[in-house]
């Protein structure tokens, strides 16, 4: 998805799972990544020194896997975008409890009013702003 789409309950959901989609990639890339240093001589003093190599071996699977990366990182950051372009304080809380810390509404109504909101408005709540925005 781009940036421009419309934030959806969806794709806000999606911010957890994607973010543990990443590490997994992340830790298939490592066994991937390869380093190795050389002597060279460069002139005009034909001096030695190393010189480092290092990158993913090529191949087409290393490069979907970084391709995927990228597409779940620009997702990630759309949602932290959307999150932190919320002006009002309260709802921004609502959306980084519920979408990025993964907390239940009523646990998001605890923390956000010391439970003088119920689960139900908080709930409410993000889904209008959702709906508006859209």
């Amino acid at each position: 998805m781009e940036r421009n789409d419309p934030m959806t309950m969806s794709r806000l959901k999606a911010y957890r799972r994607n973010a543990s989609a990443i590490e997994d990639i992340k830790t298939e890339l490592s066994g991937k990544y390869v380093a190795d240093s050389i002597s060279v001589c460069t002139p005009p003093s034909y001096t030695p020194h190393s010189t480092r190599i290092d990158g993913f071996l090529p191949n087409g699977d290393t490069l979907s896997l970084l391709c995927e990366q990228a597409r779940l990182e620009r997702e990630q950051g759309a949602v932290e975008e959307f999150i932190k372009g919320i002006e009002d304080y309260q709802t921004r809380r609502m959306f980084v409890l519920k979408f990025i810390k993964g907390k239940t509404y009523l646990q998001i109504a605890m923390q956000v009013s010391g439970g003088r909101i119920t689960e139900d408005a908080v709930e409410k709540k993000i889904k209008r702003y959702i709906s508006k925005k859209s």
